[in-house]
């Protein structure tokens, strides 16, 4: 893929799905939300729907490998007009995070939204248990990796504060991003 890549992580709570709406609407960046993509094949009742019920029912995260044809498939139907995509909520971890980089390439930045716990089980308990995604605590376990393996392009988000100033932070670096659409150079 040609086109930037922005990987937006963060625990349960702490606004990946507000903020990749903000980048979609400011910077047209095609914003894909795994979780959404799957709920559509079952709520649609597709044969791969079935599978994530299958997945679910057993109490099981449907695996990240399971939701890329579709992700893939979005980027495929936007790639005439595509000018970057925001993945949404995903990496969780390192394996998660080497099979987006096999299929659609090194990530040209990684928000990383943090969050302190006692804020994060306030917010999130509107979230917990979304499709087996990791818990708060998990997410910081196994994120770390991750974000030590892309440090040069891991932008790390205080998501404590309102969601405009959070944003604020990701526009002041994505403007430097995008203008000269070269190496990324985190403000800080």
């Amino acid at each position: 893929m040609d086109a930037p890549i922005i990987w937006m992580m963060g625990g349960p709570g702490s606004g990946k799905g507000t903020q990749s709406q903000k980048i979609e609407s400011k910077y047209g960046y095609k914003h894909i939300d795994p979780i959404a993509l799957m709920e559509q094949e079952i709520a649609s009742k597709t044969a791969t729907g079935q599978k994530f019920l299958e997945f679910q029912s057993k109490g099981v995260p449907v695996p990240l490998k399971e939701l890329l044809p579709l992700i893939e498939h979005q980027l495929m139907s936007h790639r005439g007009g595509l000018k970057g995509f925001v993945i949404d909520g995903y990496p969780a971890d390192l394996e998660e995070a080497e099979l987006l980089e096999d299929g659609f390439g090194t990530p040209s930045m990684i928000i990383a939204l943090e969050l302190a716990e006692e804020a994060g089980s306030q917010r999130g308990s509107l979230e917990s248990g979304v499709q087996g995604r990791p818990s708060l605590s998990m997410y910081i376990d196994s994120s770390k990796a991750v974000m030590e393996r892309y440090a040069q392009v891991t932008l790390k988000i205080d998501a404590d504060q309102q969601p405009d100033n959070v944003f604020e932070e990701i526009r002041v670096n994505m403007d430097t991003f995008v203008k000269p659409h070269g190496r990324l150079h985190i403000a800080r």
